[in-house]
């Protein structure tokens, strides 16, 4: 092979080189190379990955400063006692406080607007001239800030769904039970004017009626002597006891919404409360029981429309108090049959379904229609509003009156002149139809029931209605009404019922201790009513509440 550089014209050899040392190149150089080159492409592999997982947080949601996230740690409460309800003890020491602490932060606020916890429920003598803005509309009525949410099954009806609800406008009923609860309870008592011999009295009552009792949980209007028992049900033997015989008309439907009411009406549900108190869990449940298998196809527990409404005042608030999903069940078709069985013409009811109505047998149809609102069941607006025309067609004015003085009395039937045991019906049902208190013909029939006081009139159907009325008035009115003239408690409602209580002297008749007689539905009747009554204190809030923050 020639060596000579110069162009010859053949193609150029490349000749590699040789290497003179045969060692080759060293192994820590390459060696070195592969582990920067390796580090370099782990640390680029691992940036793309840290890159590609933040675009994905970003894109699923994440907060967009990762830095700033904060790690929390789930903490569980700890589970919350299972208050019990009531006080069913005889009496009530003054020295022993109810079985709840009334202070206790927690409870749902029943007061509208912004709260002073100093001030009574209902805010006594507030300021007449306060803004009217400050006072929700009654219960049922209203749809501003806070108003009822329309049920979504039925866009047509109304009914609060949160105890939460309230306010300017509002329409939500549900904390018209919240002064049966243990919080609120003794303050409502001891706000309201009741005191431990109202409560010694409901005690005795409350006793009375859970023995006479039946077995199977009904109770009856003329053979309830017949039923009584040595223990609440469902122990104890069961006789004839020597209580004077029952007058009244068979109706059990009617005498087991009678005996049950009042149970409810101090917060006892048919769930256990203490062991350290008497338990009439089961005398409830009895009677709830008793009444769902007395149900109907069609929602009716009678035929007979003054039982049914009285029934289902007392299953709403069986449910309005628990929550148990049977009794809803039970109750909303109870709703449904009333609405039903209203007249589509006048808009009242009577004793059969479509009958013409009367103000006595309306006035428990619309009470049980409220109370299914309490418990936040379904209502149609338009059968309430149907209701208001009958309302119209029996109200009257005196003869004589003058324009200030037009309205605020009720006649039983359209054309009828007016009894005051009518106007104390139909007041009530005014107020729930959303009439303000100082609406003219309220205060007329407020200036009537004061003419017919406790201690002038005893007719305990009467007094049911009129004290509700005057509950709801608050102020002079519900001083006057419940403690009297003077404000010493003679002549009010309260001592007057308390006195008038069976203590059983009768030589004859010494089982009637703790009951009431002289009305028409009989001693189950009476009693019911008469302890409803000592019970309004805290039954149901009044309706007409001030928010004293605003006042001052």
């Amino acid at each position: 092979m020639s060596t000579d550089l110069t162009d010859n014209g053949r193609r150029r050899v490349v000749v590699t080189p040789v290497l003179v040392d045969n060692r080759g190149v060293p192994w820590s150089k390459i060696l070195s190379i592969w582990v920067a080159s390796a580090v370099i492409n782990l640390a680029i592999v691992g940036l793309a990955a840290i890159l590609f997982s933040l675009l994905g947080k970003v894109q699923a949601g994440m907060p967009e400063d990762l830095d700033q996230q904060v790690q929390t740690t789930q903490v569980e409460e700890p589970p919350q006692e299972d208050f019990d309800l009531t006080q069913t003890d005889i009496g009530m020491d003054s020295q022993t406080p109810y079985n709840l602490d009334v202070e206790r932060s927690g409870e749902d606020v029943v007061v509208p607007g912004v709260v002073d916890p100093t001030q009574a429920v209902g805010v006594p003598d507030a300021p007449a001239d306060a803004p009217r803005n400050n006072v929700p509309l009654p219960p049922g009525s209203g749809g501003g800030l806070g108003g009822a949410l329309a049920n979504l099954d039925n866009a047509a009806a109304i009914g609060g769904l949160s105890s939460s609800l309230g306010g300017m406008g509002g329409s939500y009923l549900g904390n018209q039970f919240a002064g049966r609860s243990a919080g609120t309870r003794e303050r409502m008592l001891n706000d309201q004017g009741g005191n431990s011999v109202s409560e010694a009295a409901v005690a005795k009552g409350l006793e009375w009626l859970a023995l006479h009792q039946s077995q199977d949980g009904r109770w009856s209007l003329h053979e309830f002597y017949q039923h009584a028992r040595e223990k609440p049900r469902p122990a104890g033997k069961v006789f004839r006891c020597n209580c004077e015989a029952g007058t009244a008309n068979r109706n059990d439907v009617a005498a087991t919404g009678f005996g049950l009411l009042p149970f409810l009406g101090a917060g006892i549900t048919h769930k256990p409360g203490k062991p350290t108190q008497k338990d009439y869990s089961k005398t409830v449940e009895g009677a709830i029981n008793w009444l769902i298998g007395k149900q109907s196809q069609d929602g009716s527990y009678s035929g007979d429309m003054y039982a049914h409404g009285i029934a289902t005042i007392a299953m709403c608030e069986a449910y309005g108090l628990t929550s148990d999903p049977r009794i809803k069940l039970s109750a909303q078709r109870a709703i449904n049959f009333i609405v039903y069985a209203q007249d589509s013409a006048g808009g009242g009811w009577r004793y059969s379904p479509k009958q013409a109505g009367d103000t006595s047998v309306t006035g428990w149809q619309l009470m049980a229609l409220k109370s299914g609102q309490m418990a936040g069941l379904s209502v149609p607006k338009n059968t309430l509003k149907l209701a208001e025309r009958f309302l119209d067609s029996v109200e009257t004015t005196d003869k004589g009156a003058s324009a200030a003085d037009k309205g605020g009395s009720f006649s039983y039937l359209p054309g009828q002149p007016p009894s005051i045991t009518m106007t104390s019906v139909g007041l009530l049902c005014r107020q729930y139809s959303g009439i303000g208190p100082k609406n003219p013909a309220l205060q007329n029939g407020v200036k009537k029931l004061r003419e017919q006081p406790p201690s002038k009139n005893h007719n305990i159907y009467y007094l049911y209605y009129a004290t509700q009325v005057m509950h709801h008035m608050q102020g002079d009115s519900w001083r006057f009404w419940n403690l009297g003239p003077n404000g010493d408690g003679k002549g009010g409602i309260r001592d007057t019922l308390i006195s008038l209580q069976d203590k059983g002297t009768t030589p004859q008749h010494p089982h009637q201790a703790g009951s009431w007689g002289g009305s028409q539905g009989g001693r189950i009747m009476a009693t019911s009513l008469s302890l409803l009554c000592l019970e309004v204190y805290y039954r149901h809030l009044p309706l007409y509440r001030r928010d004293i923050a605003n006042v001052k």
